[in-house]
């Protein structure tokens, strides 16, 4: 962490702790901070670990706090996935058991059959193992492209693409695109912009 924004964290404003000018939290507070307030029962200021798979409901649709089914959501869960939320400046967060179903959630919420998206020509293989051996039984069509030539990926963009899949780095061989970039090209043909960062990840 740098010493600028260590600074910044520890400034107070309007009496909040761990605030910077403007009553907004910096990073390292929202890291430590955010999607959790402490137990009003224990003031534990840690999240707990919920183990339950099924929750007490009061009622049919009657859901104490919204859940139902630990695949669905829990009470650990949630508060990583808000903290995950805040700290990348989202709306929301979603947090999964491994990247393989992120990406396979993400394409089927995303695609419908006859879509089209382009990939990386060297995208890992689980993801192109997913779209070619699995989506495009599904009718989901897809072209390759360097994340790092930006008119590549331009061409490689039909009429039916529905996302942009990038990597970046890639993985394995770390290519990097520029993914401000790829966004204006993405955009500029009415389509969305995915970023795959499991190697820029901590």
């Amino acid at each position: 962490m740098s010493e600028q924004r260590s600074k910044a964290d520890s400034t107070s404003g309007s009496g909040a702790r761990g605030t910077t000018q403007g009553n907004q939290q910096g990073f390292s507070t929202k890291a430590v901070h955010a999607g959790y307030e402490p137990d009003s029962l224990t003031g534990a200021v840690n999240v707990p670990i919920y183990a339950s798979s099924t929750f007490a409901q009061d009622g049919v649709g009657g859901m104490r706090s919204g859940f139902e089914y630990a695949r669905t959501g829990n009470p650990t869960r949630r508060p990583l996935e808000a903290n995950l939320a805040a700290i990348e400046s989202g709306t929301y967060g979603r947090a999964f058991s491994s990247g393989m179903a992120a990406t396979d959630a993400l394409l089927r919420a995303s695609l419908r059959p006859g879509d089209h998206l382009v990939i990386p020509n060297d995208a890992y293989g689980g993801t192109f193992r997913l779209i070619d051996k699995v989506f495009t039984q599904w009718g989901i069509e897809y072209s390759v492209a360097a994340v790092s030539d930006i008119d590549a990926v331009r061409d490689a963009i039909r009429p039916n693409t529905k996302l942009v899949w990038v990597e970046t780095p890639t993985n394995p061989l770390l290519n990097v695109g520029d993914i401000a970039a790829l966004a204006e090209v993405a955009h500029e043909k009415n389509t969305k912009l995915v970023v795959d960062n499991t190697f820029a990840s901590p």
